[in-house]
């Protein structure tokens, strides 16, 4: 099985040579992944500016490519042209911190693994909560499971599946799949950092996670998760929200007459 990984975090990252280690057992691993930090560019695509493309290897003799662009930029790129054949699974992460809920709009590791579904190709992010330390290697198992089970799921082309890890020193609990459940939001706000004659300079410097309206159930990602367990989700590029079209089209219809 030939094993496309990529991230938003970029080619250095821990959470990607664990990544494809993992992954190695199950086939032929190439990475592709950003050269620099790419976190929250979401699906974002570079069109009409060159992207360099540098080879490189992991210590482990993975062989891979830095590419200075995003996760979108480096799946594309890969499918298109740097790889001599297709991929027949690609896996994002393991990102530094979750990806939940809402964080799925702007999630750069949520943004490639949905380029890669969209090229017609079996797609998982991958995701470890935040905590004091990362023990990335430990959700290894885990990812290998999930990847040989989804492999043999004749649905696995119809959506990307997210994979949320808790951060906890005790073993994982299980693995559910589990729908949005709540509001991930991370609370930061824009301070200007220098000025000059005719502009101000905006940074995030930092922030802290804030849930809010969290389910309490484990069939909701954020509550399994926070309770020890791997939340597993599909996602999809459709953002339609299906059930208010009915009451929008009576609603419009009423109103223009």
């Amino acid at each position: 099985m030939r094993i496309l990984v990529s991230n938003d975090d970029g080619f250095d990252a821990p959470g990607i040579h664990s990544l494809a280690k993992a992954l190695c057992p199950l086939g032929e691993v190439t990475v592709v992944a950003p050269a620099t930090q790419q976190t929250a560019k979401g699906h974002s695509l570079t069109i009409g500016s060159e992207i360099r493309v540098q080879k490189r290897f992991f210590e482990e003799g993975i062989p891979g490519y830095a590419v200075w662009g995003t996760p979108k930029d480096c799946v594309d790129l890969a499918v298109d042209a740097l790889l001599e054949r297709r991929p027949d699974l690609i896996v994002t992460g393991i990102n530094e911190g979750p990806n939940l809920c809402n964080d799925c709009v702007s999630s750069g590791t949520i943004g490639g693994a949905i380029a890669g579904f969209i090229n017609g190709i079996p797609s998982i992010a991958t995701s470890l909560d935040t905590g004091d330390h990362f023990d990335y290697d430990k959700c290894a198992p885990a990812i290998r499971k999930i990847a040989g089970w989804f492999m043999k799921m004749p649905y696995n082309r119809e959506f990307a599946l997210s994979v949320n890890f808790p951060n906890t020193d005790e073993d994982f609990k299980g693995i559910v799949v589990a729908e949005s459940g709540g509001i991930h939001t991370f609370d930061a706000h824009y301070t200007v950092v220098r000025e000059d004659s005719d502009s101000q300079y905006y940074v995030i410097p930092g922030g802290f996670v804030v849930l809010n309206d969290v389910i309490e159930d484990l069939d909701h990602d954020i509550y399994a998760m926070l309770q020890g367990y791997i939340a597993m989700t599909p996602v999809h590029f459709d953002m339609v929200h299906h059930t208010a079209l009915d009451t929008l089209r009576k609603d419009w219809n009423e109103y223009d007459r």
